[in-house]
């Protein structure tokens, strides 16, 4: 097959056209129960397939194996729908080589497809019937589509034979179209349009022609054709056409300056929060350089301090919080929080910590008593049948 791809850049999509020669068209109902959507869509694929090969199967040429089907946008188990059948390898082929040019289309779009939109309106809808002559002055075709298919007629002279008449012309077409279709004619024919009509044809160029095609919504890239992560594709579209939309400027605009208003606040909330924490570190260091002149280097403050007030308690022969006799005296001056009966069978005194065992606490009792002490800066738990007693650590 010579027919090639031609592709497009619309609202920052890449989008390919297949031509109409390489397309054909089928109608078929398919069975209730058939399509799938959501999350099942993507598995029920093989069995669509499945079911388009058997529907089409008497009215194809070539094996069903060896083509591509895509059904027509919005298709509904309830009413007929249009299947678009080309060469499964080719197409491949050709989605392959602009992958490798770095053109992966985001689309795959027929250069003619059936009106869909016509057959599903109401009977009473008006719709301008549009009738196109494409090509050359020696290859010119006449085209028209409806919702029976697309339809093509020859309209120049070929092998020696006359190009048609105008009465001939208007023979072979159906009589609303000769008579009432919008005619229109690429560069190329236009003269050849309004001479076989006998009429004024609008020009359209063939650029045109396809980007109109590109805005519909067929997109053949279906089954194992489809593009991976369709939601994704869809939100990179949605945003890239955000960004780039004119009547959206003065809201890129004020998001950006948002951005930059949030990152320069941050930074400077930042910036002075480390500054109020070196503030604090300078001023503990030289408490503690003022209080404790002896200590030449200060590594770290608070440890430092709390160490330097146990050794001068020590040499002074004052007690600490973490001694055992500090201990047994909140022990015994909030025993009376604990059960009467509480008379210790074993007492343990290691590294600032008092364990009294004897009968167990209720876990209210053991709760009662750590209200008691935490505020004499203490603190105490059940372990079973024994009781822990020790001096809260320092902030």
């Amino acid at each position: 097959m010579t027919a090639l791809l031609t592709t497009l850049h619309l609202d920052r999509e890449t989008i390919a056209v297949v031509p109409a020669r390489a397309v054909s068209w089928h109608r078929v109902q398919l069975p209730a129960g058939t399509l799938s959507s959501g999350l099942m869509k993507d598995r029920n694929a093989p069995r669509l397939r499945a079911v388009l090969e058997g529907l089409l199967e008497d009215q194809l040429l070539d094996e069903p194996a060896q083509l591509h089907f895509a059904l027509q946008p919005g298709a509904r188990t309830d009413a007929p729908v249009w299947v678009a059948v080309c060469d499964r390898t080719w197409l491949r082929s050709a989605l392959d080589a602009l992958q490798q040019a770095g053109q992966a289309p985001h689309r795959v779009v027929p250069e003619w497809a059936p009106e869909v939109a016509m057959e599903q309106a109401p009977p009473d809808t008006p719709h301008r019937t549009q009738l196109w002559l494409t090509g050359t002055q020696d290859a010119a075709r006449l085209v028209w589509t409806d919702a029976t298919g697309v339809h093509s007629l020859p309209a120049s002279a070929s092998h020696g034979v006359a190009a048609p008449s105008h009465a001939l012309v208007t023979a072979a077409l159906p009589v609303h179209l000769a008579l009432h279709a919008e005619l229109l004619a690429e560069p190329a024919v236009a003269q050849l349009a309004e001479q076989l009509f006998q009429r004024e044809a609008r020009v359209v160029t063939p650029t045109e022609r396809l980007l109109e095609a590109a805005r519909t919504d067929w997109d053949l890239a279906q089954f194992d054709m489809a593009r991976r992560n369709p939601w994704l594709a869809r939100l990179t579209q949605t945003v890239g056409q955000l960004w780039s939309a004119p009547q959206w400027r003065a809201a890129r605009w004020a998001s950006v300056a948002i951005a930059i208003v949030q990152v320069l606040g941050l930074n400077v909330f930042a910036w002075h929060a480390q500054s109020q924490l070196a503030q604090q570190r300078t001023a503990i260091s030289s408490t503690l350089s003022n209080t404790f002149p002896d200590i030449p280097v200060v590594v770290d403050a608070p440890l430092q301090m709390e160490r330097a007030v146990a050794a001068l308690r020590q040499s002074n022969g004052s007690s600490s919080p973490r001694d055992l006799e500090t201990l047994l005296g909140i022990y015994g001056a909030f025993r009376p929080s604990a059960p009467v009966n509480h008379a210790p069978t074993a007492i343990d005194f290691v590294a600032g910590e008092l364990r009294l065992t004897g009968p167990a606490l209720s876990p209210e009792q053991a709760a009662a008593l750590d209200a008691a002490v935490r505020p004499q800066g203490f603190t105490s738990r059940a372990e079973g049948d024994t009781l822990v007693l020790q001096a809260r650590s320092t902030p």
